[in-house]
């Protein structure tokens, strides 16, 4: 005999048999919840079939490949503090022997795959890594795919896409945190997809894909997408969750939950405006993940060159700052240096060791008080001169190098670092203790260079170096690891 079950949250006196009262089904053994995830699946393709039918157990333990034993103890114990029933039926022993089927079944997800979720949107855990990146219409890089390192060095001839690369790698940087540039000025090509892929922690790896569009001079974002990614046993990636859907400024953003009455999925519906990344908007609170994926785009840094000029900022005294990252200019390079000197005492000797290497008439360098209250300046000592230097004193290449070598062993480093012919200006006889100094910072932080130099080149890992070059007008990237190319100059490309 069947006995109609009212829904709702079981109780003692449930004909259903189901769980006692208090009992959360996220407090249930893991055990329960892998059978529950088993039975799920025929649950939706029976309400598929016919929503209004009462599925008895063994239907649905025939549907499932379950022991009817096993769908009528996972009903009892799920289906009605999940809202999965319309209607419950009891049997003569006390357990479900059929239920007519909610339509919120349809909207059940898996335990593990709600906790796996759950995980993933979560704040990003250190050290995050750019792992891949995909660039379509940017400068020549059409289909371009680039699998990037803790140090990845671009090399090849001029004009294979070395800056290029870094070029878009800016252009996504600035555009999370202001909307994108226009009027006649702007960069940003009438047509350009870029798809990066994070990696954080040692599991968990997310990929964010963003196409503009528009007329140049009026760039507009076509289409963002923000997912967390799995690959499987053959080392193909597939999106396990998307976080953010969005086009043409309208779009979705998707958080989990575990809260009562079921681990679901819930979305909400968004618009923001076509010059703006959705990325750079308000997002749900419980997204971690994409708040956290944001500031790591935000704080990466491009040095395409220091201004060493005769009236440069870093030649005169700069106010002393308590956590200075080196301007993308060096303007700050003196409150860079007296951090270095002051609170990191071991990093400070390795400096001048490392100057002491590359220019042997060093003596020593220090900071002192210059130019008014809280604002310091970089003094020198070499030998052969008898009164101390300044860095207004110092030739362009001293300043190039200094700079080089305060970046790269500052512990204040951007998350991503990219160089564009960082060897530019140096003499040759300096660039294997740049090498070495790139290799340093690279155990700390991203390096991306792209760099000309032989002799650069032959200081640095070849497993790290990716060469560039034009296939039929477009870019190719081969490597990391792929060789070397011959015959380069001092030019940047």
């Amino acid at each position: 005999m069947y006995l109609p079950t009212h829904v709702g949250f079981p109780s003692e006196s449930s004909p259903s048999g189901a769980a006692p009262p208090g009992r959360s089904v996220t407090e249930c053994p893991e055990e329960e919840r892998s059978a529950f995830d088993r039975l799920l699946p025929a649950l939706k393709e029976a309400y598929r079939r016919n929503a209004g039918k009462a599925w008895t157990a063994g239907e649905l333990g025939e549907l499932s490949g379950l022991p009817e034993a096993e769908v009528a103890r996972t009903l009892e114990l799920f289906a009605s503090e999940l809202a999965l029933a319309e209607v419950l039926f009891g049997d003569d022993a006390g357990l479900v022997g059929a239920i007519q089927l909610s339509p919120s079944v349809l909207e059940t997800e898996p335990f593990a795959s709600v906790r796996a979720w759950l995980g993933a949107q979560g704040p990003l855990e250190e050290p995050l890594r750019l792992t891949g990146l995909r660039v379509d219409g940017y400068r020549g890089l059409e289909g371009l795919e680039a699998r990037l390192g803790a140090l990845t060095v671009l090399t090849g001839e001029p004009g294979s896409g070395k800056s290029a690369l870094l070029e878009c790698l800016e252009l996504l940087s600035r555009a999370v945190v202001e909307p994108l540039p226009s009027g006649p000025h702007s960069r940003v090509p009438g047509r350009l997809h870029l798809s990066p892929c994070v990696t954080s922690g040692a599991s968990r790896a997310f990929r964010y894909s963003v196409s503009l569009g528009g007329p140049v001079g009026s760039p507009r974002v076509t289409s963002e997408r923000f997912a967390c990614v799995e690959t499987d046993a053959r080392g193909q990636e597939s999106e396990a969750f998307v976080f953010l859907d969005f086009q043409n400024g309208q779009g979705t953003v998707r958080t989990v939950t575990w809260e009562p009455p079921r681990p679901r999925v819930l979305s909400a519906s968004r618009g923001v405006p076509p010059d703006s990344l959705a990325l750079r908007g308000a997002l749900e609170p419980a997204l971690g993940s994409a708040a956290s994926f944001r500031a790591f785009l935000s704080g990466w840094r491009f040095y395409p060159g220091f201004d060493v000029s005769r009236g440069a900022a870093l030649r005169r005294p700069v106010p002393s700052e308590p956590e200075p990252v080196l301007a993308v200019d060096g303007s700050n390079l003196s409150a860079v240096l007296f951090h270095l000197m002051v609170e990191c005492p071991e990093r400070w000797r390795e400096l001048e060791a490392s100057l002491r290497e590359a220019l042997p008439s060093f003596l020593s360098l220090s900071v002192k008080p210059r130019g008014g209250p809280g604002t310091v300046l970089g003094v020198w000592r070499e030998a052969g001169v008898r009164d101390e230097l300044t860095l207004a004193d110092l030739s362009d290449g001293t300043l190039r190098l200094l700079c080089l070598a305060a970046l790269c062993l500052s512990p204040l480093k951007a998350p991503l670092v990219g160089l564009d012919g960082p060897e530019l200006g140096l003499h040759p006889r300096l660039l294997p203790v740049l090498a070495r100094l790139l290799r340093r910072a690279s155990a700390e932080t991203q390096v991306l260079v792209a760099t000309q130099s032989p002799e650069l080149l032959a200081g640095l890992p070849p497993d790290s170096v990716a060469v560039m070059r034009r296939v039929a007008g477009l870019a190719v990237f081969s490597g990391p690891g792929s060789g070397r190319a011959d015959g380069v100059e001092g030019t940047r490309s």
